[in-house]
């Protein structure tokens, strides 16, 4: 394994790499505020590819923003444009999950270097419809103006933080444990998260439903998409009706939540690699 620290979108950010280098490339996108520990279940079941695992900037180990900047979600698709660049990838199998899954469908429908597309728990990104954009901007004003007179939480030791993660996250300990102990920095009267306050801002715009249609329609790739059955998607009629606009999609349903590649692991690489080899 190789553990890199390289320029994405203008800000350092942590990246591992294992596998044979002349194996198909699988990049590997996480979730918002999770980190590339999000895929670490995988990979003894992936072990035929080259796998790189990204951590998003102010995520994970990955360097944050510059002072006065914010995240603006949109600009994820520049992060997967240059980790292909650095690491010169022709056709790429792209995989991401969650925030990660829903900028590698935007980055596959304006790229046509995608091989394959899986997505884990994501199709496309939270859109808002033209009336509700002056309210969202509102609220992004509003929460960045409250962030800047508060701390990150405090926890006494990991414990404390891996109780409140897997709280939050409706899921057992053991297994978003991998995702913590990366996330968290260590301080001296206890332990709190390394990820940037500034993304618990919300996006100050999104696009609308109307505007993400047509970008799906884009997509060319084989897509592979894995649903939890107590994910986002059961209770989400707006993704099914997403699935119509994609020309190439194959749809599994494992039993979990949300991090469900975390909790099947070997169910969810299966379908990964059958979906690969089928595709290579």
């Amino acid at each position: 394994m190789k553990t890199h620290r390289i320029s994405l979108c203008g800000v350092t950010c942590s990246v591992k790499e294992m596998g044979d280098t002349e194996a198909p490339a699988v990049i590997c996108f996480h979730g918002w505020l999770d980190n590339l520990n999000s895929f670490e279940p995988l990979i003894p079941y992936l072990s035929n590819y080259r796998l790189i695992l990204v951590d998003f900037p102010g995520h994970g180990q990955s360097d944050h923003l510059p002072p006065g900047m914010a995240y603006h979600f949109l600009d994820l698709v520049y992060v997967i444009q240059d980790v292909i660049a650095h690491f010169k990838l022709a056709e790429p199998i792209i995989m991401g999950h969650s925030m990660g899954g829903a900028a590698s469908t935007l980055y596959s429908s304006i790229s046509e270097k995608v091989k394959c597309l899986i997505l884990i728990e994501a199709l496309g990104p939270l859109t808002v419809t033209e009336d509700e954009t002056v309210a969202l901007m509102q609220k992004s004003i509003t929460e960045r103006q409250w962030l800047s007179s508060k701390s990150m939480p405090r926890y006494e030791n990991i414990e404390k933080a891996l109780a409140v993660r897997a709280h939050h996250s409706n899921i057992n300990p053991d297994i978003i444990r991998p995702i913590v102990e990366r996330g968290i920095t260590k301080l001296n009267d206890g332990v709190s998260w390394s990820s940037d306050a500034r993304l618990r801002v919300a996006s100050i715009n999104r696009l609308t439903e109307k505007q993400l249609l047509p970008l799906l329609q884009q997509i060319k790739c084989p897509v592979l998409l894995i649903e939890a059955d107590q994910g986002m998607f059961g209770k989400n009629p707006l993704m099914h009706e997403r699935k119509k606009w994609l020309s190439h999609l194959t749809t599994e349903v494992l039993s979990g939540g949300h991090h469900v590649h975390m909790e099947k692991p070997k169910a969810a690489s299966a379908l990964i690699q059958n979906f690969i080899e089928q595709h290579r």
